[in-house]
């Protein structure tokens, strides 16, 4: 029992970390550009965030990011808690 315990930690500690991928999330309620940099920055303080850019044209922003560490229910939220609707897409 204790071999299979000690061969699973070592095989969990060698797995490989998740990949970065980006995800499109809808946003609503973006006005101007200063609306893109409060979302950005907001969204880049979550552990896991590689990058945003985000467009209130299209009402959209990308987010880069581990999902394994910021999935985007997360991103999603931090998003929603400064007032604006957000999706993934």
């Amino acid at each position: 029992m204790r071999r299979a315990l000690l061969a699973a930690l070592a095989l969990a500690a060698c797995a490989a970390p998740a990949e970065p991928r980006t995800t499109r999330f809808t946003v609503g309620g973006m006005v101007c550009h200063s609306c893109e940099q409060g979302i950005c920055a907001e969204v880049q303080k979550l552990d896991g965030v590689l990058g945003c850019t985000a467009d209130h044209v299209a009402g959209s922003a990308e987010i880069r990011h581990d999902p394994a560490k910021a999935p985007p229910e997360a991103i999603a939220a931090a998003i929603t808690k400064l007032g604006y609707t957000a999706a993934p897409q």
